[in-house]
């Protein structure tokens, strides 16, 4: 029997939703009056179904790992012992791919009382640097969220174009030389057409000119010099790669003896457009 009767309150609450919309198609907006009607209408199913036992009683979460549970439920605007058929799926994906984590989701009832969200989040690949502003981005470039201070797990970044470059970047060095490659401190993208890569150090360290395009044969050049003649320990303050079959060297001034910081949890980097050569 209460089959049946759910069977019925269903039935009518989707006919209560249906006869407004075939009205609104075939005679085009509803007068105040009317739309007021069918609103009554609505309600009145709604409760239906609301004393049948259609109302929200769960909220599942799969895939969550960034997306604080207070922010999802911020972002629905539900309440328990709402009508489960007034939740607009569509409009709770959309609000829910708007928070910072969320690359995409999914939203489905799941009847009587029940409403499942499956996340997928952005995954973090680097972070990328402009002045005192730190954000993380994916290795597609796009933007995630802004963080309060440099993260030294992930890859640092800098300069425009950087996010959108650096993945096909470090792609290329840590195939060609994985251990060299994990010395980089930071890669700064240079007129976003080539890159400056700061070793073990941004203070102290050697930093290394790269050519536009193609780096693979200046990397390979940089790992054999490494091998053979520690280059990037020696007290010199860059080298310059950018000129095929070419070496250009400069020595610090003087031996500073800057110690490495190792210790710090930030690294700070002058405005780009200061510090950079073209």
């Amino acid at each position: 029997m209460r089959r049946i009767r759910l069977r019925s309150i269903l039935a009518y609450s989707i006919l209560a939703g249906g006869v407004g919309t075939i009205t609104y198609a075939v005679v085009g907006p509803l007068t105040p009056e009317i739309a007021e009607a069918f609103g009554e209408v609505r309600t009145a199913a709604l409760d239906l179904t609301t004393s049948a036992g259609l109302n929200l009683q769960a909220l599942t979460v799969a895939g969550r790992s960034q997306t604080r549970r207070e922010d999802i439920l911020a972002a629905l605007d539900l309440e328990r012992g709402a009508p489960i058929l007034s939740i607009d799926v569509t409009d709770a994906r959309e609000a829910i791919e708007n928070l910072p984590w969320v690359k995409t989701a999914k939203v489905e009832r799941q009847l009587p009382g029940g409403v499942h969200i499956m996340l997928e989040e952005y995954t973090p690949y680097a972070l990328w640097q402009r002045g005192e502003r730190y954000t993380l981005v994916d290795r597609s470039g796009t933007e995630i969220v802004d963080v309060p201070g440099a993260d030294q797990s992930l890859p640092l970044i800098v300069g425009s174009g950087a996010p959108r470059e650096a993945a096909e970047f470090f792609d290329t060095v840590e195939a060609i030389n994985p251990d060299l490659a994990s010395r980089i401190v930071a890669a700064v993208r240079v007129g976003d057409r080539r890159w400056n890569v700061h070793f073990d150090n941004y203070e102290s360290g050697v930093a290394v000119r790269l050519p536009e395009g193609d780096v693979s044969l200046s990397w390979t050049h940089l790992a054999d010099l490494e091998r053979q003649y520690r280059i990037l320990e020696r007290d010199i303050a860059f080298i310059d790669l950018r000129i095929d079959g070419q070496l250009i060297v400069r020595v610090n001034e003087h031996n500073a003896n800057v110690p490495a910081q190792a210790g710090s949890s930030d690294i700070k980097l002058p405005d780009t457009g200061k510090q950079q050569e073209t």
